[in-house]
């Protein structure tokens, strides 16, 4: 199977985990020395568990207090070596708030059929975006 194809597998397991919140689903998608990446804040954690709470804790904090969330690919993706790029978009909605409209690009790197590197490029005005949105609309939503 090509890298894209995995990569596509991942990213269609992650839906329907956003969905019902089964992160196990996710696990045969990563090494167990897995890395995840988001340069734009630093953040850096290794270990294909510690990886999947991060990503669980991000979209539990962030996607699940919106009231929708929208993603699209605007690029890719596509496979260069042992790494797959993708670039997106996603769109936030929440009552009484503006929506919320990001881009990002996305990068796997593997290791044989699994990711041993996601990493989230953001720019610093989008992170600073999301971070003002977080603690403007969200911060005191529970859903």
């Amino acid at each position: 199977m090509a890298l894209v194809d995995r990569f596509e597998a991942y990213a269609a397991d992650f839906e329907l985990t956003f969905i019902d919140d089964d992160w196990t689903r996710l696990e045969r998608h990563f090494t167990d020395d897995a890395l995840y990446s988001t340069p734009a804040n630093g953040l850096r954690i290794a270990g294909r568990a510690r990886v999947l709470a991060t990503l669980r804790a991000a979209v539990a904090g962030f996607d699940r207090r919106c009231d929708t969330r929208s993603l699209t690919t605007t690029e890719g993706p596509r496979e260069d070596g042992d790494e797959v790029f993708r670039k997106w978009a996603a769109r936030f909605t929440l009552a009484g708030a503006p929506d919320l409209e990001i881009d990002g690009l996305e990068r796997a790197k593997f290791r044989g059929e699994r990711i041993e590197l996601l990493e989230v490029t953001l720019t610093s005005e989008t992170l600073a975006r999301l971070m003002n949105y977080g603690v403007t609309y969200l911060a005191s939503r529970v859903r």
